[in-house]
């Protein structure tokens, strides 16, 4: 039997894409705390990676200490892009195998570090001026592209649900 991967990616499921809604804001916050536990580490506010994300909005004065409408700003910046990317993720993986998604949530890490972090982010002056190391940013996105394997409870969980 051949596959059709025009057909399979061209499917209309909306259970799917909202599980991927679901598992991209479960992989932003997993992201974020591992970037939190990598800021506190090195001796920088904890907040600093969500309030990073805030400058893309609110400019470098989103990043200053006791500065809350960064990290909220922040914090809707990063979860805007994870949802994004997470319903494309889940969209193009339609398996709920944890064999599969983790070894694709790899790849996707990869995919978000090479072409998000390192090409996309840095075309903000703000945060190409905060200097974080790819080194840095690169466990941040493991993290995130493991996290998308949730999408695999959520999908399972709303199609159990659907059926009730």
């Amino acid at each position: 039997m051949e596959y059709n991967l025009v057909e399979i990616w061209l499917r209309r499921d909306p259970i799917r894409w909202l599980s991927g809604v679901l598992g991209g804001l479960v992989a932003g916050v997993i992201a974020m705390l591992v970037g939190m536990l990598i800021a506190t580490s090195t001796g920088m506010e904890a907040s600093f990676p969500i309030k990073l994300m805030g400058t893309i909005v609110l400019g470098a004065s989103a990043t200053e200490l006791n500065q809350t409408q960064g990290a909220v700003v922040g914090f809707l910046v990063l979860e805007f892009i994870c949802v994004f990317w997470g319903v494309i993720f889940a969209h193009f993986t339609g398996t709920n195998s944890l064999k599969a998604l983790l070894p694709m949530g790899l790849v996707w890490a990869a995919f978000s570090w090479i072409f998000i972090w390192n090409l996309f982010l840095p075309s903000f002056n703000t945060i190409l001026a905060a200097q974080v190391s790819a080194g840095a940013a690169l466990p941040v996105c493991i993290a995130y592209g493991l996290g998308l394997s949730t999408i695999s409870f959520f999908d399972s969980a709303l199609r159990k649900a659907k059926q009730v």
